[in-house]
């Protein structure tokens, strides 16, 4: 589905309407700005707005400057990964994000191999690094991965 850029919804286009406590954002027309809401609420619940929506939040806020990058990082990996600015993508805590939804971003010398290699291990076991995997994440080598280099590294 083609996803329109913008922070405004119209509840008649949602293939869901949305709880009681978030009726009270649309205005009479039946439009909500929903960044605003967001903002409002502290809950960006995206999981739900692009489930039931055609726009596209995220990218709204990046162009607009206020996407909050530090906690919400993974949320442009799961969404649109084509927007992912790797100088303000949050790869100490969200670098798990890349590895799921969009390994091709990975940047081995960002990525938090201490905390996040079993997700490498997980969901891209083409892009495990020997040099920088970290040794803790072992068990997640020997249950994913199936690469022959990663079998020598990881016995």
């Amino acid at each position: 589905m083609e996803r329109v850029v913008t922070n405004l919804v119209k509840l008649n286009e949602l293939k869901r309407r949305p709880c009681v406590e978030w009726l009270k954002y649309f205005n009479e027309n039946g439009i909500a700005d929903v960044h605003e809401a967001f903002v409002k609420e502290n809950n960006y619940d995206y999981w739900s707005l692009y489930h039931y929506s055609n726009i596209d939040l995220i990218a709204w806020e990046i162009e607009n400057n206020c996407f909050d990058w530090e906690r919400f990082s993974w949320a442009v990996a799961s969404y649109c990964p084509n927007k992912i600015d790797p100088d303000k993508f949050d790869w100490k805590r969200q670098s798990w994000a890349i590895a799921k939804y969009c390994p091709n971003k990975i940047d081995p010398h960002r990525f938090n191999w201490e905390e996040d290699s079993w997700a490498v291990a997980l969901y891209c076991s083409d892009k495990l690094d020997p040099h920088r995997y970290s040794l803790d994440y072992g068990w997640a080598v020997k249950e994913y991965c199936l690469h022959s280099f990663c079998l020598y590294y990881f016995k």
